[in-house]
């Protein structure tokens, strides 16, 4: 029993050290994927912008 209790504290420290690991991890992942998703929303404006663009030019130059 005595043993037991001796690694009581590295245990429970360990275990902090993993939850804390786990926590900053969802975190980094979370403003990656909105980065990400930034990019991608960048990207479809860009996209959409360029389209309307096109369609502009083929008007001016029907007229």
């Amino acid at each position: 029993m005595e043993k037991f209790t001796e690694y009581l504290p590295a245990f429970f420290g360990v275990l902090v050290l993993l939850v804390v690991w786990f926590v900053v991890r969802r975190i980094l992942g979370s403003i990656s994927d909105k980065i990400n998703n930034s990019e991608s929303y960048k990207e479809d404006t860009l996209r959409v912008l360029e389209e309307i663009r096109d369609e502009l030019k083929e008007l001016n130059r029907n007229k």
